[in-house]
């Protein structure tokens, strides 16, 4: 008789090393995790990410003495078919 068991992990993922992983490295590791049916890993993942705060990612620093880029202004449809502003009538 043959017993199966599940196969040893070649990595210790413990929630210490999952914090050091870049955020994107967190969620292919849960996806991971989630496809190998492996609930501990799963949630350790979710804590970590769980921790780590949502936003639109690292903001750009400013360089010190550079000055910052012009915004242009946006013109409505309307106002840009007059023809005081250049536009076609």
């Amino acid at each position: 008789m043959t017993t199966i068991t599940k196969p040893a992990r070649s990595v210790d993922w413990t929630k210490d090393r999952i914090a050091a992983l870049a955020t994107p490295d967190v969620k292919q590791l849960r996806a991971n995790a989630v496809r190998l049916n492996d609930p501990e890993i799963t949630q350790r993942c979710d804590d970590v990410l769980g921790e780590r705060p949502r936003g639109r990612g690292a903001a750009k620093k400013a360089v010190p003495g550079a000055a910052p880029k012009p915004r242009k202004k946006r013109v409505k449809a309307a106002e840009a078919a007059t023809p005081e502003t250049g536009g076609a009538a």
